[in-house]
């Protein structure tokens, strides 16, 4: 065993020690629904820079639609790159939908 594991394995234990003794506050620990990928948060942004572009005027609106449609592409080819084209396809689709209900036929 190297010096990493055996350090490793005294922290999980004093953690364990620590948890039955009550002195770890569960609220602490992360849970893994409060973590989202990459690909999550381009996918939210995507669709705030529509909204935003709804409630402005010409000038701002064409702004915001040319940012959502560079992100719609860094996502779209980080998914293709990773090998996920048939998820790419339905993100696609989906944010295809998001615009027409956001923006209409704009």
């Amino acid at each position: 065993m190297s010096v990493f594991d055996l350090i490793a394995e005294n922290q999980i234990q004093d953690y364990n020690r620590r948890k039955a003794n009550g002195e770890v506050k569960e609220s602490r620990t992360i849970q893994p629904e409060d973590r989202t990928s990459f690909e999550s948060h381009l996918f939210k942004s995507i669709i705030g820079c529509y909204e935003k572009a709804a409630e402005k005027s010409e000038g701002e609106r064409q702004a915001l639609e040319e940012r959502a449609e560079s992100l719609r592409m860094q996502l779209l080819i980080g998914l293709e790159q990773k090998g996920m084209r048939i998820t790419a396809q339905s993100m696609a689709k989906e944010l295809m939908a998001k615009r027409q209900a956001i923006l209409g036929g704009a």
